[in-house]
């Protein structure tokens, strides 16, 4: 059974309160909500879910997952994961300026456990290969910085499933950047050199100006512990998500 299929608060009229209390009434799965929707739930919610179960059945047939994360509630959407975790891509870009209109300079992705960093002058264009395979994507800010940057650059009309850690994070309380929150949960970064993302543009212009090997090196490793910081942030999202429904491992 996936967690996808336990995750009541998919169908309309369900809340994540609302699960806690399904659960502690035996009903575990949406299958099984559907069945027994008029004896626990009021009238008016019951027929907001039963209405929904149409389109989570066929959602659940045909792998639409982005229906299924954009129907989780925020703070929830991480569930996904769980059962499309080897297909999801974790993602970050770094850019020569702070707009919009900047260019990307690199891109650091972790698919399955395996890091790989794409750059400008480099092997940019074989960052197409780990989107082709994404089911989900996850990032930080992501919808609003990273994901249109890299619609525009490399023209993409196609965009997978999305899962915006910046958002899941807030519903838990936990504000500001990626540096700033990762400290809270307890990620540690290998990389000290590289303090923000400035210091990411001016690493670039360095290299772009000097050809300097140490400073392209110092940018991909901020880049990839970006990463592999989303990771470790997801999962713990997850466990918050999890918690006290008894749905944990």
């Amino acid at each position: 059974m996936t967690l996808l299929e336990q995750s009541l608060c998919m169908l309309s009229g369900v809340s994540p309160e609302a699960e806690c209390r399904l659960r502690r009434q035996g009903i575990l799965t949406c299958r099984q909500l559907a069945c027994e929707v008029e004896r626990v739930m009021s009238k008016s919610h019951a027929i907001r879910a039963r209405s929904s179960f149409a389109e989570w059945e066929v959602a659940r047939d045909n792998e639409l997952i982005d229906w299924m994360v954009n129907h989780l509630p925020v703070g929830h959407r991480v569930r996904a994961l769980k059962d499309y975790w080897r297909d999801a891509v974790f993602y970050d870009i770094e850019t020569d300026g702070t707009m919009a209109t900047s260019c990307i300079t690199c891109i650091s992705t972790l698919r399955n456990g395996e890091v790989r960093t794409f750059w400008r002058d480099g092997n940019l264009p074989e960052f197409l290969s780990e989107w082709a395979k994404a089911k989900i994507l996850v990032s930080f800010n992501g919808k609003r910085f990273d994901t249109p940057i890299v619609s525009k650059a490399f023209g993409l009309t196609t965009i997978p499933a999305q899962i915006d850690l910046m958002d899941e994070a807030a519903h838990y309380g936990y504000r500001g950047g990626l540096k700033a929150i990762e400290k809270r949960v307890g990620f540690v970064r290998k990389e000290a050199e590289c303090c923000d993302g400035r210091d990411a543009v001016l690493l670039w212009r360095k290299y772009e100006r000097t050809k300097s090997e140490d400073a392209l090196k110092t940018l991909q490793g901020y880049n990839q512990e970006d990463v592999l910081s989303l990771e470790f942030l997801a999962r713990h999202i997850l466990r918050l998500s999890l918690e006290n429904m008894h749905m944990l491992d």
